[in-house]
């Protein structure tokens, strides 16, 4: 079997180069083409594999050609790929997630769907650590768990809140900021492993399972269509409950199980993506795109568009100008 270091030298289809952006007891390579630009980083043991994707999403693109990758190859290198954003601009499908800043994304590897693919939005930065665990680490930490009638390791990991997000960032930020040699990395980076998994099982063991009736799924699906015809509106509480039917407390604790966001933040994204295809494609001043969107206020859109995009609306503008100047 091929070694992970020749994995992914050929589906970056690049080449390693010298090392001194990250830690230096792991592999850097940089990647250049039509579509991105910037660095990959990973550091393996028997266990696991860590690794930081930092690049430039030059064009937008839809990626679902794993014909090229081989899932079954893939799966031989780690099971779980369980990454901390720290900001990116995109989403994968079968399952979907949004990629956004400040957010967890999580893939079974062993079970990929195989209509999986992934789409990553033009003029943005992707930056993310990831920690990518090996069956051997998982059976060892998650054995006495799974002894839980039809519980996986994508239910494990795949269980998300605020906590475990908050909890996660520090140690991907360690991770992305470390620099140490032999052998204190090595010790260093196998803590970190350790800890985010442990996070994670906590996390898991910790739940609170909420069933939502059939009834209560159409009324939250009618509250979530209702905020993207009106998202440019501040719409009242009050008008969302009586569309519901649910009291204030319980919409908002059902409505955030549901889509793994408040109200507020599902309505942000909302104009924030609307935000942005008016950016991309109009010639609408940014001040006119944040009143479009609901803000009289320039400096909390710039802020909110930051928050959900990792760039702000003018670097975004200016980068789209110049890769339409570029390509003339």
């Amino acid at each position: 079997m091929k070694s992970y270091y020749d994995f992914v030298k050929n589906y970056l289809e690049a080449d390693e180069c010298k090392n001194d952006k990250y830690c230096d007891i792991g592999k850097l390579f940089y990647v250049s083409n039509d579509t991105l630009e910037g660095f990959y980083w990973f550091y393996e043991t028997e266990n696991f594999i860590i690794d930081i994707h930092d690049c430039f999403v030059k064009k937008e693109f839809i990626y679902s050609n794993f014909s090229d990758i081989n899932l079954s190859d893939m799966s031989k290198f780690m099971s779980i790929c369980s990454s901390y954003i720290i900001t990116a601009n995109g989403e994968c499908f079968n399952p979907y997630q949004s990629l956004y800043p400040n957010s967890l994304y999580v893939l079974d590897v062993e079970n990929l769907d195989e209509n999986y693919r992934y789409l990553l939005h033009s003029n943005s930065v992707y930056l993310g650590v990831s920690i990518n665990f090996k069956k051997t680490m998982l059976d060892q930490c998650l054995a006495s768990i799974k002894h839980e009638k039809n519980i996986s390791n994508s239910d494990i990991f795949s269980h998300k809140n605020s906590f475990i997000t908050k909890a996660l960032e520090p140690i991907a930020k360690d991770i992305l900021s470390c620099k140490m040699s032999s052998p204190a990395a090595e010790l260093f980076f196998e803590a970190k492993a350790k800890e985010w998994i442990s996070i994670v099982i906590d996390s898991y063991l910790n739940r609170k399972d909420f069933h939502i009736s059939k009834d209560d799924n159409i009324s939250l699906e009618n509250v979530a269509k209702y905020l993207d015809d009106h998202y440019a509106l501040d719409i009242p509480q009050e008008t969302l409950e009586k569309i519901s039917l649910m009291s204030g407390t319980k919409l908002k604790k059902l409505f955030k199980q549901k889509y793994q966001s408040s109200i507020t933040e599902y309505t942000q994204r909302r104009r924030m993506n609307i935000a942005e295809t008016l950016i991309l494609n109009s010639s609408l001043k940014i001040q006119d795109i944040s009143e479009a969107v609901g803000y009289s206020s320039h400096s909390k859109f710039s802020a909110c568009f930051k928050k959900y995009k990792g760039i702000y609306p003018r670097e975004m503008k200016k980068n789209f100008n110049k890769t339409a100047t570029e390509n003339k």
